[in-house]
């Protein structure tokens, strides 16, 4: 039993190498550009190791943005299950720069957002699908809480949410400012936000990122 379990952990850690190595040239060279022997060279693994785990480039990057989908995952059954914020838009601000520090801080997810945003088989609905799924959830509990204003309309909310986000992190890239993302979201917020709170939540609201023990409890 024992040799099994090793047996497996060797195969997770291979399989986690390999996918963060693709997370590392994805984000540099987008999707087309990085190749195969590339991500060998970065994971260190050999062209039989690869294929032991993975069928082709495709698989790893089904991979990548499955740990995007695992984050935005969590985010939608805390606001299905789990205890309830004491604002939900706060939630969602705090959300935005826990994922804008995942951005900085993991190339697996960096290569996520590329391979969402740049032409090619990864420009899909599906590949929005977590972010808009979670992010319509906390606005659901939001509105049920009576912070969103009259007009609001969670679903609608979410693309135009997801998609200046989306857009503020593309800006980043073709700048080469990406070390200035928490500053930006937080300039989105204050444009945004007016029009979705109350005037009464608005006030309570803090734009910046959480500070660190915060996100780190989160």
């Amino acid at each position: 039993m024992q040799e099994n379990g090793d047996r497996g952990d060797r195969r997770d850690q291979m399989v986690l190498r390999l996918v963060e190595a693709a997370g590392v040239v994805i984000d540099r060279a987008g999707y087309a550009g990085a190749t195969t022997p590339e991500i060998l060279r970065q994971a260190g693994v050999s062209r039989g190791g690869f294929y032991h785990h993975f069928e082709g480039k495709e698989q790893l990057g089904d991979a990548i943005l499955d740990r995007q989908h695992e984050f935005f995952q969590k985010v939608s059954e805390q606001a299905a299950s789990g205890p309830a914020p004491k604002v939900w838009l706060q939630a969602l601000i705090d959300v935005s720069h826990l994922y804008t520090a995942g951005i900085l801080e993991d190339p697996v997810l960096r290569a996520a957002v590329r391979l969402s945003i740049e032409p090619g088989p990864y420009q899909t609905a599906e590949s929005y699908a977590g972010p808009l799924g979670a992010v319509t959830a906390v606005l659901e509990s939001a509105r049920a809480a009576d912070e969103l204003q009259d007009h609001v309309t969670p679903e609608e909310a979410s693309r135009t949410l997801v998609g200046c986000y989306s857009g503020v992190q593309l800006l980043a890239l073709a700048l080469d400012e990406r070390d200035a993302l928490h500053q930006q979201v937080s300039a989105m917020w204050a444009l945004i936000m007016p029009g979705l709170a109350r005037p009464a939540v608005l006030t309570r609201l803090r734009l910046s990122a959480p500070p660190a023990d915060t996100a780190r409890r989160r």
